[in-house]
């Protein structure tokens, strides 16, 4: 059996296979990506769930509460990274992305498109992020107004495969057609 990491082509490949696995099966480890964004006191990171992947368009989407604080960040500065780890491959993905938050009208049909107990997860009172006094001081939604998508261009993917002889380090940038290159681990 061939290697899919041992080229580029192959590599590339695995990436937008995993992405496109975590979005269809919940136990996946695309599914649950770490969000980094840049806020006013410096890096944030936090799991989200990725709810698309579409290599076609070298888009990535993942669905937040308008009023969470990674919204305001990524309105202030778009880009992020979403970043994957893999343990059964020893795999690190990491996608660096432009992202625009879509809302409103804009997004409508993918309000109706979640399911019911999904949808209060979007909404609550008070707004994520604001202090409660207990754990069981907050009222879930739903309220489509507070929905978002956050869409994500990428614009570059960089892997590392941990491994024996060596490790295995790629970075694919769309600038170039998504050639990649092979760089020291």
């Amino acid at each position: 059996m061939s290697d899919p990491f041992s080229t580029l082509d192959g590599t590339l490949d695995q990436v937008w296979w995993r992405l496109e696995r975590g979005v269809a099966e919940k136990r996946a480890a695309a599914r649950h990506p770490v969000l980094a964004t840049v806020g006013a006191q410096g890096a944030e990171a936090r799991i989200v769930v990725l709810r698309r992947a579409r290599r076609t368009l070298d888009r990535v989407e993942v669905h937040s509460d308008l009023r969470a604080a990674k919204v305001e960040e990524l309105r202030t500065n778009p880009r992020g990274s979403l970043v994957i780890w893999e343990a059964r491959a020893k795999l690190q993905i990491r996608l660096r992305v432009d992202f625009r938050v879509m809302e409103g009208e804009e997004i409508g049909g993918y309000w109706q498109a979640i399911p019911d107990p999904a949808r209060s997860l979007y909404g609550g009172d008070p707004a994520p992020g604001a202090t409660i006094r207990g754990p069981g001081c907050h009222t879930p939604g739903p309220d489509d107004s507070a929905y978002c998508v956050l869409r994500g261009t990428v614009v570059e993917i960089e892997t590392l495969q941990l491994g024996l002889p060596h490790h295995r380090r790629a970075l694919f940038c769309a600038t170039d057609g998504w050639k990649g290159v092979w760089q020291a681990p």
